[in-house]
């Protein structure tokens, strides 16, 4: 028993002394193609440059690693792209000697930096979207801050706007840098890139609700679960947790589980989330809001048709031009940020105005209000005044008032008020004012600003011309 004892303990002191180290990739050159394997290789291996036990792969948070085992003192390696001809070199693309560890002085955690590829040579195109890019990005966060003005009243609103327009301006700068950071970052941003896309869907139901919703609608909570959700995945993933590590396995092609399950699932959420989107919108509501809900809906549609058919190019194995393929989805999302831009630029109080459920109490005390502006008042003699100045001085909305006025008195804001100025210069000219005043002169002093306005408005009320209707009460 003691010999056998004696011998264990042999074995044991005679296992590897130099034990594991892992090598972790921590930068890369920027021309690193990214379908190309890395490998290691060394006096370990007799300097094969393609052993697949060598080569390098994915950690749940992007970056490429290899754990090996070692029993020898020293030992002298480099890494190569699958041959000599794509050997690591130094940062000016020259020859650099062979990599060396030491036993007994080398860490468990190797951390590698990677200048340059012999057959690449360091030269890499400029990508001039990226000026496009940091533009949308800069409106992104300019409506963000608008958003606080124009929703100062309303922090729900003001709240998802800028939810909205925060990840918006993310992914603009995302793409910004993808373009001028290592590969290894760019999977960092690859891994953040498909968390917002994963939670597109549920931010962009919440911002067309919030802003174009009923008065007396209630949004789910379940619909915050995917920004949740694509937060702490992509929070475990750069964390390098290990329960993340399937999300970097290839499973067909190019296509990783990762981008199947962030951005595949992704994908089909936002289509679910714009059709019900197509489904709950009144269309029937007069005015541009429901106009600018399409052109979200049709430009979003669009943007989820190449998202899919690059998860189609993924899983065919097809090498695209750069290793985001997203360049024509983040110029066409673009135009969800170019709309908001033009329409806030021509109505800066656009996005106060949705579609909205009058109560009855409510609409009593517009009318009451309505009605004391117009009889004691005499709002109406004020010839600019127009929906907007009446809707300020009644404390509501321009649509909610017009909304009035179509449901109780079954007329538009110009006929409204065109017909208290009409009745009042009738009763004016009965009581005389006509011997002192033109029918201009008269017409001025109620608030017509222009005889053609006058005339039209008069004849529609009265189906006479102002003369023809005097000449009539006169017989």
């Amino acid at each position: 028993m003691k010999n056998y004892y004696g011998l264990l303990i042999i074995l044991c002191l005679s296992y590897p002394s130099f034990g594991q180290i892992k090598f972790v990739i921590e930068s890369l050159p920027e021309t690193t193609p990214a379908q190309d394997s890395i490998f290691i290789t060394g006096t370990f291996n007799n300097w094969n440059t393609t052993d697949p036990k060598y080569l390098l792969r994915k950690q749940p948070n992007g970056q490429l690693a290899v754990v090996l085992n070692f029993t020898e003192s020293v030992i002298e390696y480099k890494f190569t792209r699958g041959g000599w001809l794509k050997v690591e070199t130094g940062d000016q693309n020259e020859y650099i000697p062979n990599r060396t560890l030491v036993k007994n002085r080398a860490s468990r955690t190797i951390l590698i930096r990677i200048q340059n590829w012999q057959d690449l040579g360091g030269a890499r195109s400029f990508e001039y979207l990226t000026f496009y890019y940091f533009a949308i990005a800069f409106l992104s966060f300019i409506l963000l801050i608008l958003s606080l003005r124009i929703f100062k009243s309303d922090q729900k609103k003001q709240r998802i706007f800028a939810v909205m327009h925060g990840i918006l301006g993310l992914l603009y700068l995302g793409a910004v840098a993808y373009y001028v950071v290592n590969p290894i970052w760019q999977t960092y941003l690859h891994i953040l890139g498909q968390a917002l896309i994963f939670a597109w869907g549920s931010t962009l139901y919440l911002f067309i609700n919030y802003i174009g919703k009923k008065e007396n609608a209630r949004i789910s909570w379940k619909y915050f679960l995917p920004i949740v959700l694509a937060s702490l995945i992509a929070v475990l993933r750069l964390m390098n947790i290990e329960l993340m590590a399937f999300f970097s396995i290839p499973l067909v092609g190019l296509l990783t589980w990762g981008k199947l399950l962030m951005v595949g699932t992704g994908g089909m959420m936002t289509c679910w989330f714009l059709a019900k989107l197509f489904r709950e919108i009144d269309w029937n509501v007069k005015g541009r809001l429901p106009s600018f809900f399409r052109i979200m809906i049709l430009v979003n549609g669009i943007c989820l048709a190449f998202v899919f058919v690059n998860l189609y190019i993924d899983g065919q194995g097809m090498v695209t031009e750069d290793p985001g393929e997203y360049k024509w989805f983040f110029v066409l999302l673009s135009f969800v940020i170019w709309t908001e831009v033009v329409v806030l630029w021509r109505d800066p109080q656009f996005f106060k105005e949705r579609p909205q459920v009058l109560h009855i109490d409510k609409a009593d005390e517009l009318l009451l209000k309505l009605r004391e502006l117009m009889e004691k008042e005499k709002v109406y003699h004020e010839a600019e005044l127009n929906v907007h100045r009446l809707a300020e001085l009644m404390d509501t909305k321009p649509h909610i008032l017009s909304k009035l006025l179509n449901e109780h008195f079954e007329q538009n804001f110009r006929d409204y008020v065109n017909g208290y100025r009409v009745d009042e210069f009738i009763d004016l000219a009965n009581t005389g004012k006509l011997e002192k005043l033109t029918y201009l002169g008269l017409a001025h002093e109620v608030g017509f600003n222009s005889k053609s306005t006058f005339n039209l408005a008069f004849k529609k009320i009265t189906q006479k011309s102002p003369r023809e209707y005097f000449k009539s009460y006169a017989l």
